[in-house]
This record gives structure tokens, sequence and C-alpha cells, in this order.
């Protein structure tokens, strides 16, 4: 198959593992499913990886990159989170969010003299429902 009949067919037949190729940055595999997608001999496949990695090689523009790169932020996100909260005296999660000034304001302003107790709490925990 000639270089442009064989860019054609690739082009119009993308498919996930050539994505994942370009992603990883694995040009011995991309080049085996080139070839074996086009019958294409290696200097013709050697082509049109150079010419997949620039066009499919950065995040805009491959769907695998992008969502790895959404996958590690949201993980860096929820160890920040976690590693932010304090942890449960009775139950030992993190699940907890700080309770606010306002929620203490509020709580006297409805409860009064019933709401020190509440107001004298910094944390909330979300899993066993204790405030310490």
């Amino acid at each position: 198959m000639d270089y442009q009949t064989a860019k054609k067919h690739i082009y119009q037949n993308m498919y996930m593992n050539l994505f994942i190729a370009i992603a990883d940055d694995d040009i011995q595999k991309g080049i085996a499913l080139i070839k074996e997608e086009t019958t294409c001999d290696e200097p013709t496949a050697k082509c049109i990886w150079c010419d997949l990695k620039m066009d499919y090689g950065t995040k805009e523009t491959n769907p695998i990159i992008k969502a790895r790169e959404n996958y590690q932020n949201e993980k860096l996100f929820q160890e920040y989170q976690y590693r932010k909260n304090a942890e449960c005296p009775y139950c030992h999660s993190k699940n907890t969010k700080k309770i606010s000034g306002l929620s203490k304001v509020g709580s006297v302003a409805l409860w009064g003299v019933f709401a020190v107790g509440k107001v004298s709490k910094q944390w909330h925990c979300n899993n066993c429902g204790s405030e310490w």
C-alpha cells in the first residue's frame, strides 16, 4: 500500500490502541499497529507514525492524554483534600469537614443557650456524625 492510501486508511479508522501508543510515545508498538492495519512497509509506517504523532501528540487532540492528565489532577486533588482534613477520634475517618463560624452563629441564634456544646466544636465527621 502506498503512503497516501495507507495514511488515508489510518486516519479514517483511528482506533483506541493507536491513540494509546501515541500517548505512551511507543514508536515500535505504533509502527507495528500501522503495519498490521495497512500492510505497508516499514519506512511508510514510520512516516505515517510521524504524521500521527504530530497530529495527535498533544492533549488537545488526543483523548487518552487528556484523560490521563484529568485523572492525575483529580487524584492529586483528592490526596490534598484527604491530607487537609482532620481525622475523627472516634471512627478514624478522614471524611470530615470544619464547622464554619456561620454555622455556629446560626445554632446560637436558633437554639440559644442549648447550642453552647456545638459552639466549642471545630470539626464534624461525615462518617459517624460526631463533632469534636
